[in-house]
Parts: structure tokens; sequence; C-alpha cells
């Protein structure tokens, strides 16, 4: 049976997506290999769970992550993809918040402690969900100078009820101690989703085309290389071709006429 990445923890922005990556990475944590079967459905996703899954080319690993549950319309809260799960008589059950104040304040401009997306995304809903928010997030990798690069996920879940007392990576002993290298994760998401819930952006895109691919454009300053003006566009002289017989026949045509 397969296990959640991390049974319990609220993922603020995308360093702490990239902590745990790295965690996963450096083997103390572990990704999931292939879809949750129904056991494993009910039985891990609950509020804090985290999964990592790594995105597959073929039919043997993930391509996308389904957990059997009806989600909302998406709603992008950089650096993640929030998703309200529909229950029965949600409309019923919501909580008209439109006269309370947000989720979390500013006091003179400075936040208190580091930016969530998650709670960004309750203090814009106009009604409180009570039941379960998926959050998705997604990131080109690298995990060594000689491998091909990765698509790597982290897809959370929780309840705003429950989401204050879920732990930050702060106060989890393993992940306070892991440093994220320089290079690894080098992008975030691009968040241009198919409306999948569970997949953010990249998954229209070719394998080559990522961050880290070699089919691109030289620089302008390359092309233009030795103009003055390296912003001007350099004037190409017309070689004159061999005029077409029906071409030439007009022109015939045409200069007799000038001359009557």
């Amino acid at each position: 049976m397969q296990q959640a990445t991390h049974p319990c923890l609220h993922v603020r922005d995308a360093h702490d997506a990239h902590v745990v990556f790295e965690a996963v990475r450096q083997g103390f944590l572990t990704s999931v290999v292939r879809r949750l079967n129904e056991m494993e459905r009910g039985t891990l996703i609950r509020p804090g769970a985290i999964f990592v899954w790594v995105e597959s080319e073929d039919d043997i690993g993930l391509k996308r992550w389904t957990d059997g549950r009806v989600w909302g319309q998406s709603r992008m809260r950089e650096p993640y993809l929030f998703y309200d799960e529909k229950i029965p008589g949600d409309s019923a059950q919501a909580v008209n918040t439109s006269n309370r104040p947000p989720a979390f304040r500013f006091v003179d401009g400075v936040r208190p402690g580091p930016f969530s997306a998650a709670l960004s995304h309750q203090g814009r809903a106009t009604k409180h969900h009570p039941g379960l928010v998926k959050q998705a997030y997604s990131a080109w990798v690298l995990p060594n100078p000689h491998a091909r690069p990765q698509k790597w996920h982290l897809t959370a879940y929780f309840t705003y009820a429950d989401l204050p007392r879920l732990p930050t990576i702060e106060r989890d002993p393993m992940l306070q101690k892991i440093t994220v290298p320089t290079g690894i994760y080098p992008t975030g998401n691009a968040h241009s989703s198919r409306g999948n819930p569970g997949e953010p952006s990249g998954h229209d895109r070719s394998p080559n085309d990522h961050p880290f691919s070699q089919n691109m454009l030289p620089p302008l300053s390359s092309i233009y290389a030795g103009v003055g003006n390296p912003l001007a566009v350099p004037t190409i002289p017309r070689v004159p071709g061999p005029r077409s017989p029906e071409d030439q026949r007009l022109i015939q045509m045409l200069n007799s006429r000038h001359v009557r």
C-alpha cells in the first residue's frame, strides 16, 4: 500500500513546495509512483495530506492525478491552483462571508510570517467552503546535472477548519533542516491548466517544451552582429530572378500601349 508523501503539512508558497521536493529527491520522503487505488484514496486523502509525483511520458507511471472526487473550477492563487470539492448541498451549507474580515490581516504593510496561497484563496472567497480543498503545484526539476529534466507535481488537501492546525515546514523536525540547492528547481508553474483538477500547467506541452529546451531562437544580438544599430533590421538586397513567359508577355503588351 502506498503512503502519502507527507501526512500533515501546510505548504504556503513555492519555497515550501521546493523543500518537500528536495526531501523527496534526497530520499527522506517518498513520492507516489502509481494512481491511488480505492482503498488508498479512502485512507490517505484527508486534510493535511501531501502527495508528490513525477509526470511520466509512458503508460507505466503517472500521467495525471486522479482521486475519484468531483471538483469545482480551478482558481489561481500564485503559485498554486486551488479546487473546492463539490459536495451534496454545497450551496446550502456554504456560509456567507461577505461581511466578515479576511482570513489574514496586514499590520503596517507587513505580513505576519510567510505569505500563504491557501489563506489568500480563503480570504478571496465570498462564501466559506466547508468541504475539502485541493492545492496543486508543478515545477520542472533537474535531479542532477546529467539527468533529463522532469515535471514534478505536488498535490495537497486541506479544509479551512483544519488549516490553522496544520504544521508548516518550520515545525517539522526533518523539513526544517532541508536546504534547497540552487539550480535544481529553476521554474515553477506557468499555470496554463487544461482544466483537469490536479493538473497544473505544462500537461499540453511536448516533452521538449520546457525551460531547458535547446530549441530556442538565437538572441537578436547574434542575428544582427556587426550592424551599427542592433535594433535596426538590416536591408537585404533583392536579386532579380528570371521572369516567367507570361510576365514577359504582359510587360511587352504594356510597353507597346505606352508607345502608341
